[in-house]
């Protein structure tokens, strides 16, 4: 495979999921993790919505670096599926790219248009991969990609 085709595969992974579990640095160096609703962008930013006060949120402003996952849930070894990813994160200002990512999220996930007072008072996280890797079991066992992603 191509880092192209790579970049594809885990795209449409992405598109086709619509949890991740977000693992931040607590204040004492402790791992937490957490689940939240994501969005991807075309270059494989993902972007999710939370509160100033939740505890990642507070992990963040601390440690912008974390990990990501989003994957199947299954009882078979053959269905076992993922995106792993390794980055940093950082709260988006208002502005275009806070409109683009509204968008993004509204597109997904239609039903939060009901909740944009909610969602206007939290913050757009935007999370930019610097180590992604695709795990697909019903290619065999095991079978991995990965992408280092440069500067």
């Amino acid at each position: 495979m191509t880092e192209v085709d790579t970049r594809a595969s885990i795209a449409a992974y992405l598109a086709a999921h619509s949890t991740l579990a977000l693992a931040t640095i607590g204040p004492d160096g402790a791992p937490m993790a957490a689940s939240l609703f994501f969005v991807a962008d075309a270059d494989l930013r993902l972007y999710w919505v939370s509160g100033n006060s939740s505890r990642h949120s507070q992990n963040l402003t601390r440690h912008s670096r974390m990990a990501v996952t989003i994957h199947n849930e299954t009882w078979t070894w053959t269905e076992i599926a993922g995106v792993q990813m390794e980055g940093s994160a950082r709260v988006v200002p208002p502005g275009p790219e806070w409109q683009a990512a509204w968008q993004l999220y509204l597109g997904k996930f239609p039903f939060v248009s009901d909740f944009q007072a909610e969602v206007s008072r939290s913050n757009f996280y935007a999370f930019t991969p610097a180590w992604m890797r695709l795990i697909d079991n019903s290619r065999g066992f095991g079978h991995k990609e990965e992408i280092q992603v440069s500067g």
